[in-house]
């Protein structure tokens, strides 16, 4: 059965490139290549780089007019290089690539280091400015490809609307854990193991319990994206549509059979995964600061100076970031105070973590939405890839 003709296939097609880009998930466009989509569109930074690099040429043992030489002859040399290049692959000399591919991108790493190896032998500044422009690339593909700045507008959205979430964890949720946080809180051992965790110290500790629950939802989301396909029966992907782009055209495509779900590219589905990863950074980033956030009020309260002295055998004194009187009592800020809430505060956060994924009542409560957003998102992508040919342009989607 053919296609339904909506009236403006192209302009329901490209809003919905724009919905996928502002949900961060822009490799569910169609046809969304790197060199084209990606660094071509960032053409004008790369080109603000190589004019500021043209600097490498100076050298700051020289007079300042030897310096403005060197400085206009390493123009001179990538406008010479850049020529060549350009006549090798039968363009003319100076045109403006229409496409970043593999030759310019070899470029913008090699050429401006040839600068400062030809103008004082400067090995060091050459191997560093090509290293640069080397890892430049790296996080100009990696923000732009996968859509990190629409994704973190995406999370902070996220975040004002899971304060609310977070606020009903605490009333129904995370009783128990906060509980338990409490018994450590009061505990003289974690007070004298959270101030012995000095500097760096502390920071890799925090760190490892992060590191460590990310690797469990690194583990477990890829089985949770690819149960979610297979919920995905005609009638839920209608519903899943609704309030979408393609959400009036839905029930056609899907009526005509044309809606036939298509497999995720690698980086297709590690973009949906980063999205999950996201989604869930955010809960577990809320659940972390409002716990360390409640041991500090509540040490700063009730657990007085003079206790935190006899827990610390008298070690409180070095310790002491700020004090002042509150109501005729000493109220102190400590660095053991700061981390013990830290502490408990990530400890909460991992134990959040790995709850939201295994425990049912968690996961109705905080994952079930987010869960649900990325539902959406695969049901308009089967909606979107009828309209624009299915899987013959999907194909070179996971290249």
């Amino acid at each position: 059965m053919a296609l339904p003709a909506p009236p403006d296939v192209e302009a329901l097609i490209r809003a919905t490139d724009r919905w996928f880009l502002r949900r961060g998930i822009p490799h569910f466009i169609d046809r969304y290549r790197a060199g084209h989509d990606v660094f071509t569109r960032t053409l004008p930074v790369l080109a603000l780089v190589v004019l500021l690099e043209v600097l490498g040429a100076a050298n700051l043992a020289w007079r300042w007019w030897q310096n403005a030489l060197a400085v206009v002859a390493g123009g001179a040399v990538l406008v010479g290089a850049w020529a060549g290049v350009n006549r090798l692959r039968g363009r003319s000399g100076l045109a403006r690539p229409d496409h970043v591919g593999p030759v310019e991108l070899a470029a913008f790493v090699l050429l401006p280091p040839l600068l400062p190896l030809l103008f004082g032998a400067q090995a060091g500044s050459a191997v560093a400015t090509a290293a640069a422009n080397a890892a430049l690339l790296g996080v100009i593909y990696l923000v732009t490809s996968y859509g990190l700045v629409p994704l973190t507008r995406w999370a902070l959205g996220q975040t004002v609307r899971q304060i609310g979430a977070v606020l009903d964890l605490f009333g129904r949720a995370l009783p128990l854990l906060l509980l338990f946080s409490v018994a450590l809180f009061v505990n003289t051992e974690v007070w004298q193991v959270s101030a012995a965790l000095d500097g760096v110290l502390f920071w890799i500790t925090m760190a490892f319990f992060g590191l460590v629950g990310l690797l469990f939802l690194l583990v477990r989301l890829p089985a949770e994206l690819a149960s979610l396909r297979t919920e995905l029966t005609p009638d839920a992907l209608v519903d899943a549509c609704d309030g979408t782009p393609v959400g009036p055209v839905a029930a056609a495509v899907v009526a005509s059979g044309a809606a036939e779900p298509v497999p995720l590219g690698r980086r297709q589905q590690g973009n949906v995964l980063l999205v999950l990863l996201f989604s869930q950074a955010v809960q577990v980033l809320l659940v972390t600061v409002t716990v360390a956030g409640f041991f500090f009020v509540f040490g700063l309260i009730a657990i007085r100076p003079e206790v935190v002295d006899a827990w610390l055998g008298g070690s409180i004194g070095p310790g002491e970031l700020a004090s002042w009187t509150w109501f005729g009592h000493d109220v102190v800020v400590t660095r053991a105070l700061v981390h013990v809430a830290g502490f408990l505060g990530v400890v909460s956060g991992f134990y959040f973590t790995i709850c939201v994924i295994t425990d049912a009542t968690y996961r109705a409560e905080f994952f079930t939405e987010v869960v649900a957003e990325v539902r959406q998102s695969l049901a308009v992508r089967t909606v979107y890839l009828a309209l624009v040919g299915g899987s013959g342009a999907e194909g070179r989607l996971g290249e």
